[in-house]
Formats: structure tokens, sequence, C-alpha cells
């Protein structure tokens, strides 16, 4: 009996403990309830509703950029990005990815582990989505979408990439977007940027910037539990991304192909169009080029590499960014110059005639033709781009004199036009040669090589399209530039970009027609026949420009039509050898695209045609012959 009363009074006390637990077990049910339900309901209800609903940004596109017909250069196309998106609330603020998940990804994305923990550190940091890859494919998605319960928080969004739809055409004067970096990310922090957005890095994509860019939108999305967007949240209205402004620019497209297919087989160099009368850009190429669609889908390491080692410098703007001796296409400012200094007039001979050189001190400077030229006036001088005619010339002007009036044309400055990085160049001057000789301690002989184009000028082609703009206008060119109109793409209603004026070159008529005279007849029966159009009256000079490095650069300079004058035109061509050879041919297309479209269009057909019948590696028809009207080689030279 004893025995069996120990055991009861055992098991009442366990039932006891166990029905102690228990109350207090729904005791702290029910007070977690009341905090829940009663004290803490606000935050978790505000908790729950981050786990339902989140804020995601909608990528505003960039402005688009046209010609000046309204063709389309640059564009948006919709593109696939892999991103990682943080977690927004708890204890999940990892900055790495678990092993798995890593091992995942990197065989669908091709990156390393490494590549891919920085990615989620950045956008853990900045609690915003990273993309791990921007513009993929649709094999890549369709895995990342088959795997997206064994990859929480990573995502594939689409958004705006920037396109440019003729490739490598004018991709100097368009530039590239990339997306921004770190670095431009905290320097613009309070301008708005995030991360993953495009930045402008060269040409009209970096001068315009903030024009281009556009506003962001968001929206409010609802979730599910492991992050994925199943919905949009209608109780509060999205916010539609503002679009960036367009750009119509001066650029004439039928030009700017007319000389980028006629430089094709330039190894380097460049060209430029200029409307003498408003200073548009109509075309502007250098060569070597690129793609700036590669720069838009995301360059890898190795690629840039490539770029960064070429020693070609296909990404240099060689237009504005290079600068060269001018050659003989400056014997037109050493004439104006001669003209206003009175130093000569339309008919001036000087006293010693062209032999094939001219002795000066205990030096013989050469003509670039050796048989000389004899006696000559301007008009014949400038045609057959006498050597001996403005070594004379120079030496009556001196050094500061010719340089004055370079000056005044803009030579040897930047031009202020709307591109980034323009190299200013060089016109010496007597206080140059003093700091660097000393006082006393230099030649006026430098004056000779300065006034044929040698020496120490240094002028950039942009720069030397300067020369037959201001003959063409009359000393009223205004400031060069690219982009005519800003347009809002909504209204589509546009504010013009006006440059400020430059000071007018004023000189008497009587200049201007002499001037105009000599370079007409460059063209007509002189070094300049190659650049013939016919119907056409051009106006042109050619040069070569001595290389201590190799072979001779070939340049070329003209305006058309004469009488009223349309485009301004300068090739160099680096290495090329004669300016009427090789520089001249190519400037020819660019003014038949221009006045003379039906001829061009047909010279481009026939080419076109002849060019599907050449093997791999063979020349373009299109650049290597001639339009109609060309001089024959015996008139080509200097």
């Amino acid at each position: 009996m004893a025995r069996q009363q120990l055991n009861r009074e055992a098991r009442n006390q366990r039932a006891a403990v166990i029905g102690g637990f228990m109350a207090l077990g729904f005791l702290a049910l029910v007070a977690g309830t009341v905090r829940l339900q009663l004290i803490k309901h606000e935050d978790y209800r505000q908790l729950a509703e981050q786990n339902r609903v989140r804020l995601e940004v909608v990528r505003a596109p960039r402005g688009r950029i046209f010609d000046r017909q309204g063709r389309v250069l640059a564009d948006n196309a919709p593109a696939f990005s892999i991103v990682y998106r943080p977690p927004e609330f708890g204890t999940a603020m990892l900055d790495s990815l678990p092993t798995d998940q890593s091992q995942l990804l990197t065989s669908i994305l091709g990156m390393t582990r490494e590549e891919l923990n920085a990615v989620v550190r950045r956008a853990v940091h900045s609690g915003v989505s990273t993309p791990f890859r921007s513009d993929v494919g649709p094999v890549i998605v369709s895995h990342v979408e088959e795997s997206r319960g064994e990859l929480p928080n990573v995502d594939v969004i689409v958004s705006p990439r920037r396109f440019y739809p003729l490739g490598t055409a004018a991709a100097h004067i368009l530039g590239y977007a990339g997306e921004i970096n770190e670095v431009e990310l905290e320097a613009r922090k309070d301008k708005g940027y995030r991360i993953g957005d495009l930045i402008g890095r060269s040409g009209l994509e970096r001068s315009y910037e903030e024009a281009l860019r556009g506003k962001d939108g968001h929206q409010n999305v609802v979730v599910n539990a492991l992050g994925r967007r199943v919905g949009t949240l209608e109780d509060i209205p999205a916010v539609p991304p503002t679009p960036g402004e367009d750009l119509k620019l001066a650029l004439d497209l039928d030009v700017q192909q007319a000389l980028e297919l006629a430089m094709a087989n330039v190894a380097r160099g460049a060209a430029v169009a200029i409307d003498p009368n408003t200073g548009g850009i109509l075309a502007m190429v250098s060569r070597p080029t690129f793609d700036p669609n590669e720069f838009a889908r995301g360059l890898s390491r190795a690629r840039w590499q490539e770029f960064m080692t070429d020693h070609a410098y296909p990404l240099l703007n060689r237009a504005i960014q290079s600068a060269y001796p001018p050659g003989s296409t400056y014997k037109v400012v050493t004439s104006l110059a001669g003209l206003e200094e009175q130093a000569i007039d339309p008919t001036t001979h000087f006293p010693a005639s062209c032999g094939g050189g001219y002795q000066y001190g205990n030096r013989y400077y050469k003509c670039w033709n050796h048989k000389g030229h004899g006696s000559l006036a301007l008009t014949s001088a400038l045609a057959q781009s006498c050597d001996v005619y403005y070594y004379q010339l120079g030496l009556r002007l001196g050094v500061d004199r010719l340089a004055t009036w370079a000056q005044k044309i803009g030579l040897g400055a930047k031009t202020g036009i709307d591109l980034p990085q323009e190299r200013a160049g060089l016109i010496p001057t007597s206080g140059y040669y003093d700091k660097r000789r000393g006082a006393g301690k230099w030649s006026k002989g430098v004056t000779l090589n300065l006034a044929i184009g040698q020496g120490e000028d240094l002028i950039t082609p942009l720069q030397l399209a300067m020369i037959p703009a201001t003959v063409a206008s009359r000393g009223r060119v205004a400031r060069p530039h690219v982009v005519e109109q800003i347009v809002d793409p909504v209204s589509g209603q546009g504010r013009a970009v006006s440059p400020p004026p430059k000071s007018a070159v004023v000189l008497p008529t009587e200049t201007w027609d002499a001037l105009a005279a000599a370079m007409e007849q460059v063209v007509a029966g002189g070094t300049g026949g190659a650049a013939r159009v016919p119907g056409v009256r051009v106006g042109g000079k050619t040069g070569t420009a001595q290389n201590p490095s190799g072979v001779d650069h070939a340049l070329f300079i003209c305006y058309a039509p004469i009488e009223s004058p349309q485009i301004a035109i300068a090739v160099v061509v680096e290495n090329g050898g004669h300016g009427g050879s090789t520089a001249a041919p190519i400037a020819q297309k660019g003014l038949a695209a221009r006045l003379a479209p039906q001829l061009w269009a047909a010279a481009k057909l026939a080419a076109e045609r002849a060019d599907s019948l050449l093997a791999h590696g063979a020349v373009h028809v299109a650049s290597a012959t001639p339009l109609p009207g060309a001089a024959p080689d015996s008139l080509l030279g200097d």
C-alpha cells in the first residue's frame, strides 16, 4: 500500500509540473499574441508590408541622336541584365554568396567567385540592385529563370541599352556611354546617379551627358517569399521615367558615309567637313575607328586591354586630338598675310625665280619640284605650290606677322567645338623661339619653313578645315559645332544651340577674290586636280607635310562651290605621301556627296557592286577609284 501511495504522489507531482509548464507556455503564447496583435501590431504590419512590396527603379532611356535630316545615329534597345538584389531587412545581409549559389552562377555567367562576390558587396553596401552581367542573351536568361528557386536575390531585369545602328559610322563624334564606376558615382551622387547607370565617356555622349541622361522613374512591385516579382501594387501609382533630351546634329550622314568609305583603306588619318556659313560640322572621320556598340554591351578586360595596347589608338579622335604640320596648305595663310600686310599684290614676281630651290645664307632650301617653276605671280604660285615663291614671301613677312594672321583665322588654339578633349596645336612666334633658343640666338631662316607649313607649326584637322572655311565665308566663320538643337522628346520642340560668334576676319573684297581665284586654279589646273567635281567650281590646296618618323603626311583642303560655298573640307592621311594624289580624291567624294548627290550615288553603287566581286582582303574600289572629272596623275604634286 505504501508503495502504491508513493507512486501516486510521484505521478501527481509530475502532472503538476507538466501542467505548470503548459500553463506557462499558454501564458507566453497569450502574451506573445497580445504583443503581436496589440502592442507591436503596427511595427510588424510595416515589416510584413516591406516583405511584400518593394520599390523598383525604372531606368530612363537616354536621349536619341539624329543627323540634320532626322536619321537615327544613336538609339536605345531593350536589354536583359542579371542583377543581385540585396535583402531589404533582417540578418541575411551577407557580403558573399553561399558556395552552391556561386558555383551555379559561375557556370551560368562565366564569372569567377571573386567577381560575383564583388558585385554582392557593392549591392549590399549601396542597398541598390547591382548587375552581375548586362545585355545577356536569351540562353543565359533562360538558365537563370530555371534556377530561380536556387538563386534567391538574383533576378532578371529589362532596361534600355545604348544602340548605334550604323556601327562604326561617326563613332568619334557620337562617342560611347558606359556603366558608371565607383569613383564617378561618388563624384555625382548628389545628382541622382545610381549603380548601373550609364554615363557618357567620349564624344557627344560625354559633352551632352546632362541633356541625354533623363530621369529615372519608379514603381511599387509585389514580391513573394523568395523576393520574386509577382505583380505591381495598384494602390500606389507608378512614376514613369522621363527620357533624356534628343540631339539634332548639323551632321550630314551622306557626307559622313562618303568620307568614311573614301577612307576605308586609310590606316591613320582624319577628315572634317564644315558648313562655312554656320560652322556646323557636316562630317568628321578619324582612322582607325571603333564600334561604340562594343562599349554599350560591356567590354571584357581582355578586349579593353586590346584597345589600350593598340598603338594605332582607335579611340583617339584625330580630327581634334592630333596635330600635324600643315604643309603647303598653309600657303593659303601665307598668301592672305602677304596681301594684307602689302608685302605682295596678286601680280608680284619675286627677284629670285624658282629653279628648284632657294639659297638663303649657307643653306639651300629645295622646292618640291626640283626642275623649278620659273618666275610666278600669286595665282600660279599657289596653283603650282611653288616653295621658292613662299620662301621669299615668308622673309618679307617675318615670324610674327605670319603668326598674327594664322591666329586670326583660329589656328594654334582650341576652336571651342562641343566635343571633349580638343587639342590646341601651335603657331610659333618670336617669343616662342626666344624662350626655347634664347633671345637673338635663332635665325630668320625659321620663317622660310614656317611660310610653307613646316617647322614647328602644328594644327588639328579641324583647324585645317577653318582655312578654306574662312576663305569661303570671307572671314565670317562661326564657331565650329556639332549639335544644332536639343529637342524635347515629348513635345518635339527644340532649342537652338547657339555658340558664341567668332571675331570676323575683315579684309577687302580684293583680297578674298585673289585667294579664291588662286585656290580655284589649284583644282582647275594645278596640284589639286583629283578633287574636281563635274559642274562644280572647287577651290583647294594640296599639302605634303614632312614626317621625320617615316613617310610624309598627305593633306588637302578645299571648299565649294566658289560662287556660293556650302562645304569646306580638310583631309589628313598619315604617311600618305603627296596630298594631291592621296588626300584630294578623298575630299572629292565628300564634295560630290554634298553637291552632286546623283553622281556620288551612281559611283557608290558601282563601287559596291565591284567590291562584292573582290576576294577577301582586296582594296575597296569605292576608296581607290576617283570619281569622273578628276585630273590625270601627271598633274598631281605637292
